[in-house]
């Protein structure tokens, strides 16, 4: 429905020194959207109510009630009258002294009455619970001001026409009050970094996250300490490590009738990818699954990278950047291995034998036994000439490390029909549990293959596995998505496994608790894991008709790197 004050899109309203904007370019067609697919479809299941219900209970009574608490704001009023563009946007100052502004605008459209006593209800509450607030005039408009304990104006809000607008820098919000009117001047859409990132990945997007670099990194790298009291010039280092030559970064969210698509976005041009950042450099070569990962793998993913050119290229800049360290680095490698052999040369076993090919996949835990913690063990394989000296190389590893560690040694055993290598690590020897670790390594048909399970290991030696990813049903097609399998990165992740592991990860990192503590430092006790119950997600067979499976790759533009994420819509529940 089109508003009765149809606002300017984002780029038209916003300032060009913008170098932060996280924006629902329209948030009606944005959570039609969300609502209606992959990811609404999977949130708003009857299968995932158990488990949606309480992580809801805790994010309205733990987040929405601090933040209702402390400043008046019921989030969900405002979210009830957004209609066209959302953003939040952090813009530089237009002096190097001057502190950087921020900006929250929502676009009402249609509800201008909803807006305005929404606004007026935000003031008495103020009022209410003390806080100062004084009447200011913003560009000819009448806006409130939070009078912080300093005795200045730290906030300002009000409307203009169908747009809510709140900051703290009145002279940006006079500024888009201008351009609303078709009057003013200098919009993002004369930033022709963001112009070029628009026309790259933030076209036709629901949400995004875009950040300008290139309007800070210059003052950062002048400003850096010379470094001179350590022998190093830090700025020539930051210039070799390529950082001189970021842009641009963005995370883009789309829900189409296809599936879900979510794309990172390094805007770090072709020319400048050299240095660090042009280490891990990948071929565009073939990355699909090969025939051996078997069809019930839980996660996969495949580099195509020349790690002993990677390793080559990352002496020389060493070397370059900062000789003393380079040098301290080289001498560590020579002496791998020459405790037992004085003869024996690290780099030639090691670094002549690795191929261009790694892999990495994780099947599921009830075939190999899934251990305490609930996490799937890895098997791992990098492509080589002789893997047999290979892991040659890599025994001697320990030498170098800390105790006890550096006890650790390679020895041959039997694994059913097969010659293998073990490591057995003792974490820590005074530990009242045994903190003993393993990881085995064995060689099979040009690739190293090691694991830290003996069950996993051997199930890929003995070649008795059923069936082959790269056959599963819609797996080619999906990878057309993220730039096809011949890019050097492709990576798949079963619905269940996928879904259980980021729960595992928010609850058990304490991520949330972070980014909550960060804004807000007295909010008590919050715990992700009190919100967040695994065993409350549904089983493989049920998520699989509602989130079947995503896959992931990349895509090289001369203007940047796309990494790109996508789920393809489960057949039952394709939109007609």
């Amino acid at each position: 429905m089109q508003a009765i004050f149809a606002a300017p899109a984002l780029q038209d309203l916003l300032p060009a020194e913008t170098v932060f904007l996280a924006a629902f370019p329209d948030y009606a067609s944005a959570d039609r959207n969300l609502k209606s697919g992959v990811i609404g479809g999977l949130w708003n299941s009857a299968e995932m109510k158990s488990f949606r219900v309480k992580i809801e209970k805790g994010f309205e009574d733990d987040i929405l009630g601090n933040i209702k608490e402390r400043f008046g704001l019921e989030i969900k009023e405002f979210e009830e009258i957004a209609n066209g563009p959302v953003a939040f946007a952090i813009v530089q100052g237009k002096s190097p002294e001057a502190e950087p502004g921020f900006l929250v605008l929502i676009d009402a459209g249609k509800k201008t009455f909803t807006l305005s006593r929404t606004i007026s209800r935000l003031e008495r509450n103020w009022k209410k619970n003390g806080r100062k607030v004084s009447r200011t005039s913003v560009g000819g408009k009448k806006f409130i001001s939070l009078i912080g304990s300093s005795g200045k104006q730290v906030l300002h809000l009000g409307r203009e026409k169908g747009l809510f607008l709140a900051g703290n820098d009145k002279d940006i919000l006079e500024d888009l009050i201008e351009r609303n009117s078709g009057k003013g001047m200098g919009s993002l859409s004369t930033n022709p970094t963001f112009a070029s990132d628009k026309a790259m990945v933030l076209e036709g997007a629901d949400l995004f996250v875009w950040v300008d670099f290139s309007q800070v990194l210059p003052q950062i790298i002048s400003n850096a300490p010379n470094g001179a009291d350590l022998g190093l010039n830090i700025q020539d280092i930051l210039n070799s490590l390529g950082l001189d030559g970021f842009k641009s970064m963005a995370a883009v969210f789309k829900e189409q009738n296809d599936g879900a698509h979510f794309d990172f976005f390094i805007g770090l041009p072709e020319q400048k990818r050299t240095g660090f950042l042009g280490l891990l450099e990948m071929k565009r070569i073939d990355s699909a699954p090969t025939e051996f990962v078997p069809t019930n793998t839980q996660s996969f993913q495949r580099w195509r990278i020349d790690i002993a050119a990677t390793w080559r290229n990352l002496e020389k800049l060493l070397n370059d950047m900062a000789p003393d360290i380079g040098s301290m680095v080289e001498f560590t490698v020579n002496l791998l291995g020459k405790d037992k052999d004085q003869d024996f040369n690290f780099k030639k076993s090691f670094f002549n034998n690795l191929g261009d090919d790694m892999i990495l996949y994780q099947l599921e835990g009830e075939i190999i036994n899934q251990d305490t913690s609930g996490v799937s063990p890895l098997l791992g394989l990098v492509s080589s000439p002789n893997p047999n000296e290979l892991i040659k190389a890599i025994g001697a590893i320990p030498g170098i490390l800390p105790p006890p560690l550096n006890e650790a040694t390679m020895l041959p055993r039997r694994l059913g029909d097969h010659s293998i290598y073990s490591f057995d690590f003792v974490l820590d020897p005074d530990a009242e549990v045994d903190s003993r670790s393993e990881i085995l390594f064995a060689a099979k048909d040009g690739y190293l293959v090691w694991s830290t399970n003996s069950k996993l290991l051997q199930l890929h030696l003995d070649g008795s596995a059923i069936g082959s990813l790269s056959a599963r049903t819609g797996l080619v097609k999906a990878a057309e998505q993220v730039g096809g399998t011949k890019s050097g990165l492709f990576g798949y992740l079963d619905g269940k496994s996928s879904i259980q592991h980021i729960a595992r990860w928010i609850s058990e990192t304490g991520i949330l608790e972070e980014v909550f503590n960060g804004f807000m430092d007295d909010i008590g006790e919050l715990s992700a894991s009190d919100w967040i119950d695994c065993s409350l997600l549904p089983s493989g067979k049920e998520m699989g008709n509602i989130f079947d499976f995503a896959v992931f790759g990349i895509e090289r533009k001369q203007q940047g790197i796309i990494l790109k994420s996508f789920s393809p819509t489960p057949t039952s529940s394709k939109r007609p």
